[in-house]
């Protein structure tokens, strides 16, 4: 055996040195002890790593004179100097770690950086051999623990990771070229910037007037209405408060308890009177008549009544009451809590007893006789005087001018009357019948002589006859003098005790001293006559005082006495306004005190009822508010008041009439102040909005109140009275901006534009400010819809004032020569105005987007809706101007272009940048504008696609054209990879992606669906072919600029892997294929891991997609070479290579998709592949499988048709040929002899079935056989795999071989018989005719036939092919 090893390593190290042939060698073992590491001379093999580490201990090298394999002793040695492929340099900064296996022969002769090897699977050890580049397990042990190997090994396939985290393109490098055209696009896109920023400032400026006092009425043209009163009035007005101060009525109580000096110190003050003069007046004051003051009684209800029903119906009573005034003291009653009044008046605490009682005596109480009447008053010095004149009349004030003792005088005076004293001294109420809780609410008024010492008596009785108290009360008339009022009060007492049948219920005594001014509505517990009486129950009763002046009547107009009101609140009013401290809205409207008590003191004299106050009061402060601005909350609250009361009380016509003149005057005044409400009411301004809002609320309060519709009943509904306000409001605005901004006098284009900016800018502020303060306000307090009401105004007039003006600009643009702009850069003066036209398109598209606060009926009649049509020249001029400045711009970038690089970027340069930045200017610009109309913007999108493609494509050929001049192509030099190929394909990918978003960022799906919409299906495909056609031929041409580029890359690498598979395919079937691929895997990842650091993703999977294309061409080069006979082995380890590659290449999902990397090269390779990996007999089925395959799919007729039938019938196979039609002329005379072969196939299925033949039928193209041929066969063999019938179609000829007319193939699995299990078949004429297109080979190349070509040594697979080659077809 020492013998046969020695001679083939001699023989093989031989044939290996001279490189004479491909064939496997193997290497042998080096017999000299050089370098051996187990000291016995011999060297241990060379074996991969478990970790896939390397060592780096060991370098070998191939001897020059024997080619043998020696094992250099340098351990830290690198690969120097050898031919073979080049050396890859990696770029500066690149670490490639060490391979976990030592280089052997064939890698050191790659001269490549070790990238990471491949580790095999655990388990698996190929039997070692001589010559192997494995090592020991030792050696593989010694590589796994050292430290520095394992710190700079790196996992295999890290050409195709990339961290998620990379930028990839720093997109803010640029080279500055926007400066060198001004920054043309960049300053279209920041006009949206520019435009927020000059709203912004409006706004701050609007916000900065909020802290300044608004502006006075008068300043914004409304005149204050004065309210003047005469001197002669105030004269006699401060006579009359004197007056009333000295003649106070009631008891002082809460907020009225204030002495007379003040009262008349404040009045002095208020009236502007001087000491002299006030000593004049309060001189003639005095000297007046004091008044007659008037009890007014309101007997409400009674509850709780003793029942004394005489008739046997016990439980109920008819109650009456009777009531009057007697002289004398009595102790006031014990009040129960004070409830409301009928009227809905407020309570009123019960005042104190007066301290005139308390001093009458030790009794705090005299209670009255048994006849209900106290003794007689011992008052003998009281003088008479004339009663019965009412004061309150203002023009009799200063008539009143009485001498001597009156008030003193006038009991005695009554007593000594002689005539009949009037029944209404005393009175009586209605009989209340059946009840124990009656409710009278009936009203009395009672003249008083002395209210310190007169009370007010009232009993309760119970009526059970016609002869009662009740019809006594009816002849006071006869009652003689006041001595007979009482005497008369007692004889009814005693009346009642002697049998009388109306009993008594109780009794109350009302002091009247203790009745305070503001008067009394209190619960009074009823009184018994004598402590033997016992009486249960109270009653309600409402007691108030008031005067009258002593004219004989006390019922008279009080027109004076409301009138003498208003003008004291009016006057009092100014006092206080003109001496506060605060501005005058800011005072809170309450008057002092002392000037409440005067008021109080003069109404409760005149007797004003609670609705007078109450209009007087509004009088008074509305028409104050005509003269100064007040706090409308104050007019707010005197509306609320005066509306409640108008439900209970009624007016005469005269007060009406009064009242719906202050109405009127107010409602005039507020709409004057609506008309200004953006000078009057500032929205940040919290007092002018306070006022505003409740002047709003007044306003929306007297529409609903009864009140003003009774007064005003032809006056127009309020809210329209708003409505309109607000219009000519706003137009007198609008107008009085527009003439500020002086665009109707000057005829300078951009100060014109500039103007109307600064119009839309202050209209936009106002339309905020009224959407986010005003509109509330309005909508809330009176419906009116203040921001639909000013918008609409507002575009009226913007469309009738700025559309035309705006339209002439534009046009005037339009008209512009684009011939300077062609040859410069730069833009020329006259198109800057192009600038701010569009910041006013963006104004006013600002303007219209607030349309959306509108209802939805009055969003789509909106005159400026189509404002975009006003500015249809300019967008198109500055399309024309922007084509140019685009391919300019690129220009100039060009030329200041630089390379960028870093740690986290792919190589690359500005210019790209720039372009793609300039682009996105131009789409930024265009999504500014979102052209409404979808339509009309087709236009526009179509030539915002040519700009950028026009700029894509010349920017595509500058980069190409610079590359081509650097000498890229003529390079013939092995790969290594350049910055000027990775910039260019990386710029050209960055372009391109750019543009592959293009159609989504301008929307031009929706633009066309919009068209197509509108124009119908007429002409579609034309819109849409035209803008695509364009936008898909830019990045087409980019495409093919880039894979131009790319394609190179693997045409260099091409030599290499066709040295690398050359190894790979001749290796010695010892060496598995995972090591023998190793060189070629280690040469890709070198390179590989380089290109993806370098490139774009995209540009790097073009370029791995080119690599892969490269390999298995190589890769079936060396399959199909016929360099020398190959081993058993070839065709399996190529096979398993090309897996291999697969899962390189695929990299984890991380490489090429599966998708990509079964291409058609691929699978025509596998394929090829399968087919030298298969048997002669099996490839030769597999042919004719196809070729049954190709039968059913083929449908073309152009070689003829074959009618034949088969069945299969008891065992036997029968098959009829009937006919051919349209067979090819293959004879001089333009026929055929056409007869047919028939063959079962395979052979090794129906190996005892010989073919056969039909008979030759001369001189025809269409041949009638009508045969019938039988094979003996069994069903299992026409159901075997790939079963079918062949009929090969010829021409028989006589002195030179037969031709071939055509072939048709009939699968045996269908044939009756066969297919349903039937073996009989009874009437097999009417079994259905099969048509058979004849066919011919056309695949030339056919991969089964070229692979069994190959095969020169089976006789079966060459009488194959040339069988078949006679069936190719020559077409």
């Amino acid at each position: 055996m020492s013998f046969f090893n020695s001679l083939q390593q001699y023989v093989t190290s031989s044939v290996a040195n001279l490189n004479l042939s491909p064939k496997r060698f193997s290497l042998s073992r080096d017999s000299s002890g050089e370098g051996s590491t187990d000291g016995t001379g011999s060297h241990p093999p060379l074996t991969p790593g478990p970790t896939g580490s390397s060592s780096g201990t060991v370098t070998s090298g191939r001897s020059a004179s024997a080619g043998n394999v020696i094992v250099s002793p340098a351990a830290h040695t690198g690969p120097s100097g050898l031919h073979g492929f080049p050396k890859v340099v990696p770029p500066p900064g690149t670490v490639t770690p060490p391979h976990s296996r030592s280089l052997s022969t064939r890698r050191r002769t790659l001269e490549c950086p070790p990238p990471p090897g491949l580790v095999l699977p655990p388990g698996t050890s190929p039997p070692r051999r001589l010559g192997s580049f494995r090592k020991t397990s030792q050696q593989q042990q010694q590589q796994a623990t050292t430290p520095v190997s394992a710190a700079m090994s790196r996992q295999p396939l890290m050409f195709c990771r990339r961290r998620q985290s990379w930028p990839e393109i720093d997109q803010q490098a640029t080279s500055g070229v926007q400066e060198t055209d001004g920054s043309f696009f960049e300053s279209f896109t920041a006009l949206s910037w520019k435009r927020e920023n000059r709203r912004l400032m409006a706004m701050q400026e609007v916000e900065g007037r909020a802290e300044d006092p608004p502006p006075s009425e008068l300043s914004v043209g409304i005149k204050p209405v004065e309210c003047r009163i005469h001197k002669k009035e105030i004269e006699q007005l401060y006579v009359e408060v004197l007056y009333t101060i000295t003649n106070k009525v009631g008891a002082s109580t809460g907020q009225y308890s204030h002495y007379k000096e003040d009262l008349y110190c404040y009045a002095q003050e208020a009236f502007g009177i001087p000491a002299d003069l006030h000593r004049k007046f309060m001189a003639i004051a005095s000297e007046e008549k004091p008044p007659i003051v008037v009890l007014n009684v309101i007997v409400l209800e009674a509850e709780g009544l003793e029942a004394k029903d005489p008739n046997g119906k016990p439980g109920f009573s008819d109650p009456y009451c009777m009531l009057g005034i007697q002289p004398g003291t009595v102790a006031s009653p014990s009040p129960q809590a004070p409830s409301s009044s009928a009227s809905g008046g407020p309570q009123r605490e019960t005042p104190p007893g007066s301290p005139r009682n308390a001093a009458a005596g030790s009794g705090s109480a005299r209670a009255m006789s048994d006849s209900g009447v106290e003794p007689e008053s011992g008052n003998k010095h009281d003088s008479p005087h004339e009663k019965l004149r009412k004061h309150h009349s203002f023009r009799l004030s200063f008539k009143r001018k009485e001498h001597g003792s009156y008030r003193g005088d006038r009991r005695e005076h009554r007593d000594s009357l002689s005539a009949a004293v009037p029944a209404k001294f005393i009175r009586a109420t209605t009989v209340k019948p059946q009840t124990l809780n009656p409710r009278w609410n009936e009203k009395f008024r009672f003249d008083i002589d002395d209210v310190a010492s007169d009370i007010l008596h009232l009993d309760i009785w119970d009526h059970d006859d016609e002869s009662s108290v009740f019809d006594a009360v009816s002849k006071l008339n006869e009652v003689r003098g006041v001595k007979g009022l009482g005497r008369f009060f007692k004889q009814i007492a005693q009346s009642a005790r002697s049998g009388s049948q109306d009993d008594f219920l109780g009794c109350v005594n009302v002091p009247l001293q203790d009745i305070p001014s503001t008067g009394l509505d209190c619960w009074y517990q009823l009184e018994a006559r004598t402590q033997r009486s016992n009486v249960q129950g109270r009653i309600r009763l409402k007691l108030w005082l008031s005067t009258r002046e002593d004219r004989g009547n006390s019922e008279e107009d009080n027109w004076s006495e409301i009138r003498q009101q208003e003008r004291l609140h009016t006057i009092f009013i100014s006092y206080e306004v003109d001496h506060a401290s605060s501005p005058s809205w800011e005072w809170s409207g309450e008057l002092p005190h002392v000037a409440l008590t005067i008021l109080h003191q003069h109404a409760i004299q005149g007797d004003v009822t609670e609705l007078q106050l109450a209009m007087v009061r509004w009088i008074a402060y509305s028409k104050k508010a005509l003269e100064l601005p007040l706090d409308y909350r104050i007019l707010f609250r005197l509306l609320q008041e005066l509306d409640q009361q108008w439900n209970t009380l009624t007016l005469t016509k005269e007060e009406e009439e009064y009242l719906a003149e202050s109405f009127n005057m107010f409602l005039d005044h507020s709409l004057q102040l609506l008309r200004k409400h953006r000078q009057l009411f500032l929205p940040h301004n919290r007092v002018a909005m306070c006022r505003l809002e409740y002047l709003l609320r007044c306003l929306g309060l007297m529409s609903t109140m009864k009140a003003f519709w009774k007064c005003c009943p032809f006056n127009k509904e309020i809210r329209g009275e708003i409505i309109m306000a607000l219009k000519k409001g706003t137009l007198e605005w609008y107008e009085e901006i527009h003439s500020g901004q002086h665009l109707s006098v000057s005829r300078n284009c951009d100060v014109v534009i500039q103007g109307l900016i600064h119009l839309i800018t202050l209209l936009l502020v106002d339309l905020q400010k009224g959407l986010d303060y005003y509109n509330t306000l309005f909508e809330t307090t009176n419906g009116v819809p203040y921001f639909s009401v000013i918008y609409k105004q507002l575009e009226k007039m913007i469309d009738g004032d700025i559309g035309p003006q705006v339209t002439a600009l534009c046009i005037q643009m339009q008209s512009m020569d684009l011939g300077a702009m062609v040859e410069d850069v730069t833009l020329p003066q006259e198109a800057e105005v192009a600038t701010p036209i569009f910041e006013l398109y963006l104004a006013m598209q600002e303007m219209v987007s607030f349309r959306e606060h509108l209802p939805v009926p009055d969003q789509k009649a909106l005159a400026i809706n189509l404002y975009y049509e006003w500015f249809e020249p300019a967008v198109d001029r500055w399309l024309d101007v922007a084509k140019f400045k685009a391919v300019h711009r690129i220009h100039k970038a060009a030329e200041l272009n630089r390379v960028c690089t870093g740690d986290l970027i792919v190589k690359h340069s500005t210019l790209a940048v720039d372009a793609t930045a300039c682009f996105h200017q131009i789409k930024e610009f265009w999504r500014q504008l979102a052209w409404p109309d979808l339509v009309g913007s087709y236009n526009f999108v179509l030539k915002i696609i040519d700009c950028i493609t026009s700029a894509a494509v010349y920017y595509a050929d500058l980069t190409h054209q610079k590359l081509q001049d650097s000498g890229y192509y003529e390079d013939t030099a092995p790969f290594k990879i350049s910055d000027e190929m990775c910039v260019t394909v990386n710029d050209l990918e960055y372009v391109r992606r750019s543009l592959s978003v293009l159609g989504a960022e301008l929307h031009v799906e929706t633009v066309l669906e919009a068209v197509e919409a509108a124009i119908g299906d007429a002409g579609r495909q034309q819109w849409r072919q035209a803008l695509y056609a364009m936008l898909e031929g830019a990045i087409n041409q980019l495409e093919a600029r880039a894979l131009q580029v790319i394609n190179k890359v693997a045409a260099k690498m091409r030599p290499a892997l066709k040295k690398a598979m050359f190894h790979l395919a001749w290796s010695p079937d010892s060496l598995p294929t995972p090591d023998a691929i190793s060189p070629l895997l280690e040469y890709l990842d070198a390179h590989l891991v380089n290109l993806n650091a370098a490139l774009l993703p995209r540009n790097f999977e073009r370029v791995l997609a080119d690599v892969w294309d490269v390999s298995l061409l190589e890769l079936g080069q060396q399959m199909d070479g016929n360099a020398g006979e190959k081993m058993s082995m070839f065709y399996e380890r190529l096979y398993e290579a090309l897996e291999i590659l697969v899962d390189f290449f695929h990299a984890d999902q991380k490489g090429l998709s599966m998708e990509s990397l079964k291409t058609v090269t691929y699978w025509s390779v596998e394929q090829r592949l399968q087919y030298h990996k298969t048997d002669t007999e099996h490839l030769i089925s597999l042919y004719y499988q196809q070729r049954l395959q190709d039968q059913l799919s083929t449908e073309v007729t152009e070689y003829g048709v074959l009618s034949v039938r088969a069945y299969f019938n008891h065992d036997s196979l029968c098959v009829e040929v009937l006919n051919a039609r349209d067979v090819i002329p293959l004879d001089p005379n333009g026929f055929s002899d056409p007869f047919v072969i028939i063959e079962l196939l395979p052979r090794k299925v129906f190996p005892h079935c010989s073919e056969q033949r039909t008979n030759v039928q001369k001189k025809t193209l269409n041949p009638m056989f009508d045969e019938c041929f039988e094979f003996s066969v069994t069903s299992e063999q026409c159901k075997s795999d790939g079963a079918m019938i062949l009929f090969t179609v010829m021409d028989h000829d006589v002195l030179t071989a037969n031709d071939f007319a055509g072939e048709a193939f009939l699968s045996l699995h269908n044939i009756p018989g066969v297919d349903d299990n039937n073996t009989s078949i009874d009437n097999f004429h009417g079994l259905k005719t099969v048509d058979l297109c004849l066919m011919h080979q056309k695949n030339r190349n056919h991969p089964i036939l070229q692979t069994l070509e190959t095969r020169t040594g089976d006789k079966m697979a060459q009488d194959f092919v040339k069988k078949q080659k006679l069936r190719i077809s020559n077409s």
